[in-house]
């Protein structure tokens, strides 16, 4: 990774961090680094597509998060998941 890209990657980190609802705006990550709101957000855009980082809108807001390294899964590999739909199965 770049030292600007790093830069970018800890400024949401940071947000994720400190925003009691781990949320992240393009606006916090402006405020962290010393570019334009649009520079930043052109920027986020660039590594949401190289799968860096990760968006979803929250309203009318778009947050980024900083996707958990999938070389360490929460579950060990010989438990069960807790499965997260609770409707019962419908009847075949």
């Amino acid at each position: 990774m770049t030292v600007d890209t790093q830069e970018l990657v800890e400024a949401v980190k940071r947000g994720e961090m400190t925003d009691a609802g781990g949320m992240t705006t393009t606006q916090d990550v402006a405020d962290v680094v010393s570019d334009a709101y649009e520079t930043v957000a052109e920027k986020l855009r660039a590594l949401e597509r190289d799968g860096v980082i990760e968006s979803k809108l929250f309203g009318n807001e778009r947050v980024w998060v900083v996707p958990e390294d999938t070389d360490t899964p929460d579950v060990a590999s010989d438990e069960t998941p807790i499965p997260t739909d609770t409707r019962a199965p419908p009847d075949v």
